[in-house]
């Protein structure tokens, strides 16, 4: 290889006939570097140097591990610049690698000997930090699509290997653990794609996690490093809405809803993410009674079902039932009964076969049948009516035809119309059924 130095040429020749020639070692080496610097188990270093000539030359990255001979591995320049590089292959922790350039022209030139212990710089995991979580689905305008990444903000380039990400809590298995390759630039940005985005299947394995990721439910992120130590932790505890959006880091630290940025820098939301532990509390939203409804009627098994239609949990606290337009309460509902969203509760005859083992704030006062008419009534507290079941008409209690084991039910749930249909006591009613004579 020859590099000519047009410039220092030139030099000689104006200053030939006033100065006595100079010596020129004829080889030129400078800038010699490793990266990375925090060497860590297994890790290979990449030696770099900046070698100039005037003849041709060849560049060797002369290392030793202790204890054992030398060994020499030629190194390559990119593009005919000056810098030359080659690799020592990665090492054991404790091992003490020692290293320097050597240049062979019409004259030897060595560097400075340069050593470094693998494992002996700690890393400083502390300067990585959850960055953007995006839990949408595929935007076909964008390509945004369920991703998590994690930012550098430190100086120096940080390996990966054995780092580990856990969804939903401490106890819960990894759902990615970083592969020796895996490292992050210093300002860089990791991308990690869940293995339900559609990404994923043009995506390095080593950088899908095994999980999906929603915009639209509580969800736990945490980082932790290759020694179990946690490194970050996004921790949504309550979600009001979908995002819509990236949950994404602003400069200052604190989440905000924005447009994602997958592997760039975030943009700065305006939007806080509420319900984050810790942090500050969406608004409770009203509960809405208006979601509760009688749902199924048993006279056989002597149950009445109420489910909640809503996506907010309703205590019945203050709620009371009345049959057949009686003026006596045949139940009271107390906070400690509560329809769950998309729920139910079933409420037990005192006269049921199963009333003695059934909680005694779930028993009503009264009878049920499946040969009489009916009038079944939910009330607010305040006496404003709920819901309403009837069959037939007034006078109320009068035989008629009996169903046997049949349910009187809202089919679908909820919003459908009363049919006659199979006994389903705190699940989903059958979608159709007949008409109840």
């Amino acid at each position: 290889m020859k590099k000519i130095l047009f410039a220092a040429l030139a030099l000689i020749v104006v200053m030939a006939s006033c100065v006595k020639d100079p010596k020129y070692p004829g080889v030129t080496i400078s800038d010699v570097k490793y990266a990375p610097t925090a060497v860590q188990a297994d890790e290979d270093v990449t030696v770099s140097a900046s070698i100039t000539s005037f003849a041709d030359f060849t560049a060797n990255l002369i290392y030793t591990l202790e204890g054992e001979e030398p060994v020499s591995v030629e190194m390559k320049n990119a593009n005919d610049s000056d810098v030359y590089s080659a690799v020592i292959p990665g090492q054991p922790d404790g091992v003490k690698v020692s290293f320097y350039v050597e240049a062979i022209g019409e004259l030897v030139a060595n560097s400075a000997i340069m050593e470094y212990e693998v494992g002996a710089v700690a890393v400083d995991y502390s300067v990585l930090r959850l960055n953007e979580l995006n839990g949408n689905d595929y935007d076909e305008t964008n390509g945004n699509d369920k991703f998590i990444e994690i930012y550098n903000a430190g100086t120096d380039r940080i390996s990966l290997k054995g780092a580990v990400l856990v969804k939903d809590g401490e106890d819960s298995k990894p759902v990615w653990t970083g592969a020796e390759n895996v490292a992050i630039e210093a300002g860089g940005y990791l991308l990690l794609y869940s293995q339900k985005a559609q990404a994923a299947g043009s995506y390095d394995e080593n950088l899908i996690f095994s999980s999906g990721l929603s915009a639209s439910k509580p969800v736990r992120i945490q980082l932790f490093s290759p020694t179990g130590e946690q490194i970050d932790d996004f921790n949504l505890v309550t979600c009001v809405e979908p995002a819509g959006a990236s949950y994404s880091r602003n400069a200052d630290g604190n989440w905000y809803h924005a447009a994602a940025t997958p592997g760039a820098a975030n943009v700065e939301g305006t939007n806080p993410v509420l319900g984050l532990e810790g942090g500050e509390e969406p608004p409770t939203p009203e509960p809405d009674f208006t979601n509760l409804v009688l749902n199924e009627l048993n006279g056989a098994d002597k149950y009445i079902e109420i489910y909640n239609k809503g996506d907010m949990d309703l205590s019945t606290e203050g709620l009371y039932l009345q049959k057949d337009e009686e003026p006596d309460t045949i139940w009271m509902g107390v906070a400690s009964v509560v329809v769950p969203a998309k729920g139910y509760v079933v409420l037990v005859s005192k006269k049921a076969s199963n009333a003695s083992s059934t909680a005694p704030e779930l028993i009503f006062q009264s009878g049920l049948s499946a040969a009489k008419t009916l009038h079944m009534a939910l009330y607010l507290a305040d006496g404003t009516p709920l819901d309403v079941f009837t069959r037939g008409t007034a006078p109320w209690g009068e035989d008629t035809e009996d169903v046997g084991a049949k349910s009187f039910a809202r089919t679908p749930d909820g919003t459908g119309e009363w049919k006659l249909a199979d006994a389903t006591p705190g699940a989903a009613n059958p979608e159709t059924g007949t008409d109840i004579p």
